[in-house]
Protein backbone atom coordinates (compact mmCIF):
# COMPACT_ATOMS: atom_id res chain seq x y z
CA UNK A 1 0.00 0.00 0.00
CA UNK A 2 1.24 3.48 -0.85
CA UNK A 3 2.39 5.39 2.28
CA UNK A 4 0.32 8.42 1.20
CA UNK A 5 -2.83 6.29 1.10
CA UNK A 6 -2.06 4.43 4.34
CA UNK A 7 -1.46 7.72 6.21
CA UNK A 8 -5.16 8.50 5.87
CA UNK A 9 -6.43 5.19 7.23
CA UNK A 10 -8.25 5.54 10.53
CA UNK A 11 -7.63 2.56 12.78
CA UNK A 12 -10.31 1.20 15.09
CA UNK A 13 -8.72 0.19 18.40
CA UNK A 14 -11.66 -2.05 19.34
CA UNK A 15 -11.39 -3.96 16.07
CA UNK A 16 -7.63 -4.24 16.60
CA UNK A 17 -8.29 -5.61 20.09
CA UNK A 18 -10.57 -8.34 18.72
CA UNK A 19 -7.91 -9.23 16.16
CA UNK A 20 -5.26 -9.50 18.90
CA UNK A 21 -7.60 -11.65 21.00
CA UNK A 22 -7.96 -14.08 18.09
CA UNK A 23 -4.18 -14.52 17.87
CA UNK A 24 -4.07 -14.85 21.66
CA UNK A 25 -6.63 -17.67 21.46
CA UNK A 26 -4.65 -19.42 18.71
CA UNK A 27 -1.46 -19.21 20.77
CA UNK A 28 -3.26 -20.69 23.77
CA UNK A 29 -4.67 -23.50 21.64
CA UNK A 30 -1.17 -24.41 20.45
CA UNK A 31 0.06 -24.41 24.05
CA UNK A 32 -2.67 -26.29 25.89
CA UNK A 33 -4.82 -28.14 23.38
CA UNK A 34 -2.12 -30.17 21.68
CA UNK A 35 -4.11 -33.40 22.01
CA UNK A 36 -6.84 -31.83 19.87
CA UNK A 37 -4.46 -31.23 16.97
CA UNK A 38 -4.74 -34.21 14.67
CA UNK A 39 -1.10 -34.36 13.60
CA UNK A 40 0.83 -32.81 16.48
CA UNK A 41 4.32 -31.67 15.49
CA UNK A 42 7.02 -29.54 17.07
CA UNK A 43 6.01 -26.82 14.65
CA UNK A 44 2.86 -26.25 16.69
CA UNK A 45 5.13 -24.92 19.43
CA UNK A 46 6.55 -22.53 16.86
CA UNK A 47 3.01 -21.60 15.79
CA UNK A 48 2.20 -20.85 19.41
CA UNK A 49 5.24 -18.59 19.74
CA UNK A 50 4.45 -16.73 16.52
CA UNK A 51 0.79 -16.25 17.44
CA UNK A 52 1.69 -15.17 20.96
CA UNK A 53 4.25 -12.63 19.76
CA UNK A 54 1.82 -11.28 17.16
CA UNK A 55 -0.94 -10.99 19.77
CA UNK A 56 1.42 -8.96 21.97
CA UNK A 57 2.32 -6.75 19.01
CA UNK A 58 -1.30 -6.03 18.14
CA UNK A 59 -2.26 -5.41 21.77
CA UNK A 60 0.54 -2.83 22.06
CA UNK A 61 -0.51 -1.25 18.75
CA UNK A 62 -4.11 -1.18 20.02
CA UNK A 63 -2.97 0.82 23.04
CA UNK A 64 -0.95 3.16 20.83
CA UNK A 65 -3.95 3.79 18.56
CA UNK A 66 -6.11 4.32 21.66
CA UNK A 67 -3.68 7.11 22.56
CA UNK A 68 -4.00 8.71 19.12
CA UNK A 69 -1.09 7.19 17.24
CA UNK A 70 -1.52 6.75 13.48
CA UNK A 71 -0.86 3.80 11.22
CA UNK A 72 2.50 5.31 10.30
CA UNK A 73 3.43 5.57 13.99
CA UNK A 74 2.84 1.90 14.71
CA UNK A 75 4.62 0.24 11.81
CA UNK A 76 6.98 -2.62 12.55
CA UNK A 77 7.01 -5.82 14.52
CA UNK A 78 9.65 -5.18 17.18
CA UNK A 79 7.99 -5.46 20.57
CA UNK A 80 10.69 -3.48 22.35
CA UNK A 81 10.40 -0.48 20.02
CA UNK A 82 6.60 -0.54 20.14
CA UNK A 83 6.73 -0.81 23.93
CA UNK A 84 9.07 2.19 24.16
CA UNK A 85 6.56 4.20 22.10
CA UNK A 86 3.73 3.11 24.37
CA UNK A 87 5.74 3.91 27.49
CA UNK A 88 6.05 7.51 26.26
CA UNK A 89 2.27 7.66 25.78
CA UNK A 90 1.18 6.06 29.05
CA UNK A 91 4.01 5.63 31.54
CA UNK A 92 1.73 4.69 34.44
CA UNK A 93 0.14 1.80 32.58
CA UNK A 94 3.47 0.60 31.22
CA UNK A 95 4.87 0.43 34.76
CA UNK A 96 1.76 -1.52 35.82
CA UNK A 97 2.40 -4.05 33.04
CA UNK A 98 6.11 -4.31 33.78
CA UNK A 99 5.47 -4.86 37.50
CA UNK A 100 2.83 -7.44 36.61
CA UNK A 101 5.42 -9.40 34.65
CA UNK A 102 7.77 -9.31 37.64
CA UNK A 103 4.89 -10.63 39.79
CA UNK A 104 4.20 -13.30 37.15
CA UNK A 105 7.81 -14.48 37.51
CA UNK A 106 7.81 -13.89 41.28
CA UNK A 107 10.95 -11.80 41.14
CA UNK A 108 12.14 -8.45 42.39
CA UNK A 109 14.63 -8.14 39.51
CA UNK A 110 13.80 -4.68 38.14
CA UNK A 111 15.63 -5.44 34.87
CA UNK A 112 13.70 -8.62 34.15
CA UNK A 113 11.07 -7.01 31.94
CA UNK A 114 13.61 -5.09 29.87
CA UNK A 115 15.72 -8.19 29.40
CA UNK A 116 12.79 -10.43 28.43
CA UNK A 117 11.16 -7.97 26.04
CA UNK A 118 14.56 -7.44 24.44
CA UNK A 119 14.97 -11.19 23.95
CA UNK A 120 11.43 -11.53 22.56
CA UNK A 121 11.39 -8.28 20.59
CA UNK A 122 11.82 -9.84 17.17
CA UNK A 123 10.04 -13.13 17.95
CA UNK A 124 7.29 -12.69 15.36
CA UNK A 125 9.71 -12.39 12.45
CA UNK A 126 12.42 -14.71 13.80
CA UNK A 127 10.21 -17.64 14.71
CA UNK A 128 8.14 -17.53 11.53
CA UNK A 129 11.29 -18.58 9.70
CA UNK A 130 12.89 -20.78 12.36
CA UNK A 131 13.23 -23.58 9.81
CA UNK A 132 15.90 -21.44 8.11
CA UNK A 133 17.93 -21.25 11.33
CA UNK A 134 19.89 -23.78 13.32
CA UNK A 135 18.28 -22.90 16.64
CA UNK A 136 16.26 -20.45 18.63
CA UNK A 137 15.50 -19.80 22.27
CA UNK A 138 12.73 -17.77 23.79
CA UNK A 139 11.03 -17.47 27.14
CA UNK A 140 7.53 -18.65 26.25
CA UNK A 141 6.31 -17.84 29.76
CA UNK A 142 7.14 -14.19 29.15
CA UNK A 143 5.09 -14.12 25.96
CA UNK A 144 2.20 -15.85 27.71
CA UNK A 145 2.22 -13.51 30.71
CA UNK A 146 2.78 -10.43 28.57
CA UNK A 147 -0.09 -11.18 26.19
CA UNK A 148 -2.50 -11.79 29.06
CA UNK A 149 -1.44 -8.63 30.90
CA UNK A 150 -1.75 -6.62 27.68
CA UNK A 151 -5.20 -8.07 27.00
CA UNK A 152 -6.28 -7.07 30.50
CA UNK A 153 -4.93 -3.54 30.08
CA UNK A 154 -6.62 -3.17 26.69
CA UNK A 155 -9.96 -4.21 28.23
CA UNK A 156 -9.59 -1.63 30.97
CA UNK A 157 -8.65 1.15 28.54
CA UNK A 158 -11.13 0.37 25.78
CA UNK A 159 -14.15 -0.86 27.73
CA UNK A 160 -13.56 0.07 31.39
CA UNK A 161 -13.87 -3.63 32.28
CA UNK A 162 -11.60 -6.49 33.26
CA UNK A 163 -11.10 -9.31 30.76
CA UNK A 164 -13.42 -11.56 32.79
CA UNK A 165 -16.13 -8.90 32.81
CA UNK A 166 -15.68 -8.24 29.09
CA UNK A 167 -15.85 -11.89 28.01
CA UNK A 168 -18.92 -12.59 30.16
CA UNK A 169 -20.83 -9.86 28.30
CA UNK A 170 -19.79 -10.81 24.78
Amino acid sequence: MDDKVSENIILDSKRMFEHACAFCDCAKFCEVESSNIEYRMRSHTVSGIVNSAFACEIFIKTLLVFHGRTIMDIKGHELKLLWEKFKKEDYETSVYVEKGICEWFRTEDENLFDRLIGEASNAFEYWRYIYEKQEGTINMNFLLGFRYRLREVCCKKLFGKSWNEYKSIE
